[in-house]
């Protein structure tokens, strides 16, 4: 089971359980992470350290204690400031203790001892893990992906605009068309003044014929004699 704590830290819980009795009084809970993950993960990423708590949620005396017989369990670990804390944590009596709620968080290594009695005495919680700044690595990896999809959009837009310019220069303007309007206009103008030219050409030959009846008979006769 895993679940989001405040801050920015992911706990994974795990059922935990130990007995204690007259032929095995004591258990250490000393949690150690694998030697190779906990070197890759040191060395890879600091941000991300596991660390580990018991929940100790119920104790349970079972039916074979000696009757009437009382079982006390201690606890030895470390409190505040690196103190060593020793004080009993549960006391039962056979017969008529079956079952005890407890609802202990040891933070830190610890150990259990049968202070008195011979059970068998069973405790059960949740061995829990946390990830200190795990959804820090992960919010600056998901940074890091957003930043790359972002410059492969801006690339993309980048290489449009070039394109839609090319193609706007090859397109015909404005201008280009004005320019073809006019240069139709003009070409009218342009045949009149040949025909105006073509006709005073004409007009100033006959005048001459007309002011040179010698000339133009000799022409004739030039023209006859050709054929």
């Amino acid at each position: 089971m895993a679940g989001i704590l405040a801050g920015n830290d992911v706990e994974q819980e795990y059922l935990w359980s130990c007995t204690l009795s007259g032929s095995d009084k004591e258990y250490s809970w000393a949690p150690e992470d694998p030697a190779t993950e906990g070197k890759e993960d040191e060395e890879n990423d600091g941000n991300v350290k596991p660390g580990h708590r018991l929940l100790i949620k119920s104790a349970i005396l079972m039916p074979s204690a000696k009757k009437d017989e009382v079982t006390i369990v201690q606890i030895e670990s470390e409190g505040y400031n690196k103190k060593t804390v020793i004080v009993p944590i549960c006391a039962m009596k056979g017969g008529s203790d079956y079952q005890q709620y407890v609802d202990l968080l040891v933070p830190t290594k610890a150990k259990f001892s049968l202070l008195q009695g011979k059970g068998p005495i069973h405790f059960l919680g949740s061995h829990c893990v946390d990830f200190s700044g795990f959804r820090d690595v992960e919010a600056g990896d998901s940074e890091e992906e957003d930043e790359a999809t972002e410059d492969g959009v801006e690339m993309e837009e980048d290489e449009k605009a070039v394109k839609e310019k090319g193609d706007k220069k090859e397109t015909p303007t404005k201008e280009s068309k004005v320019d073809e309007k006019a240069d139709k206009k003009t070409t009218p103008k342009e045949d009149k003044k040949r025909k105006a030219s073509a006709e005073q050409a004409k007009s100033e030959e006959k005048k001459k014929k007309v002011n040179d009846p010698v000339g133009s008979a000799i022409e004739k006769a030039k023209k006859s004699s050709a054929k």
